[in-house]
């Protein structure tokens, strides 16, 4: 289950971070009442981007989120390498994640 607030936050993050691609990589629930914790997105930039660091830190500021949320950024070229290899955190997100965006 996508919850509207994870996709609310990736779009968000899809107009002011013109990410190539997000994944929902996962969500914590509350078992009893079945209401959103936490989540965690990939996001997948493009290899000119100046600085991923910076990035991430103006996301994490700029977007507004009644829960929180993690980001782990990839760079194309990046991800393209890592996400074809079976043995990488990267494979995992794009064999298992959502694709949120792109």
């Amino acid at each position: 289950m996508i919850y509207p607030e994870i996709k609310a936050t990736a779009d968000e993050i899809a107009a002011l971070g013109k990410p190539i691609r997000i994944y929902l990589i996962s969500h914590k629930s509350n078992l009893a009442t079945g209401e959103l914790v936490s989540f965690k997105l990939a996001l997948i930039v493009r290899d000119d981007t100046q600085n991923i660091s910076e990035l991430e830190c103006f996301l994490y500021t700029a977007v507004d989120c009644d829960y929180p949320y993690d980001l782990v950024l990839y760079k194309q070229s990046e991800w393209e390498t890592l996400s074809s290899d079976p043995r990488t955190f990267a494979w995992s997100i794009k064999e298992t994640g959502d694709v949120l965006y792109g």
